[in-house]
């Protein structure tokens, strides 16, 4: 392969990371992003060795940095990420507490609520039997009167057959 064949292609590998790296970036793909660099670094010690300039400890040197700073981006997003994670997670656990004892606060109050309720239809209930089992003793009253009332009356009645029998004779 030609120098100028290598050169380009050394353009294009340089490019093509560039492009990666800035997509990784917008995307917060820490992993892409580094691709990309790495690439880029690859594509300019092929342009080296091309056009014969440069050294290979320099090339070397020069992806070892930048490879170095591409993984201290990585820890830092992988560390953001996580935090935000992190944050995430208690806020929605804290909301979620907060929504339970919503829940559990109302679910007393309708018990209780039920609770009084059945106290007072119980209260009406105890009430409409005592009504009924008052008139029950007022009428039970009434019959016994009656009953006695008839009694007497017979009685008296027999008083009186006894005592015309007893004139008759």
């Amino acid at each position: 392969m030609s120098d100028t064949w290598k050169n380009l292609e050394g353009q294009k590998d340089e490019i093509v990371g560039k492009v990666k790296e800035v997509f990784g970036k917008a995307t917060d793909d820490a992993e892409t992003q580094a691709k990309g660099i790495a690439q880029q670094v690859e594509g300019e010690a092929k342009q080296a060795v091309a056009s014969g300039r440069g050294h290979v400890d320099e090339i070397r040197e020069n992806y070892k940095d930048r490879a170095d700073s591409a993984v201290e981006d990585v820890k830092r997003q992988v560390g953001e990420t996580r935090e935000s994670v992190h944050t995430s997670a208690d806020e929605n656990l804290k909301e979620a507490i907060d929504e339970g004892k919503q829940l559990k606060e109302e679910a007393a109050r309708k018990a209780e609520e039920l609770r009084q309720n059945a106290i007072a239809e119980g209260e009406e209930q105890r009430e409409e039997a005592r009504e009924k089992s008052t008139k029950a003793y007022e009428e039970a009253d009434e019959i016994e009167a009656r009953v006695n009332q008839s009694i007497d009356e017979a009685a008296e009645s027999r008083e009186e057959s006894e005592k015309e029998d007893n004139n008759t004779l």
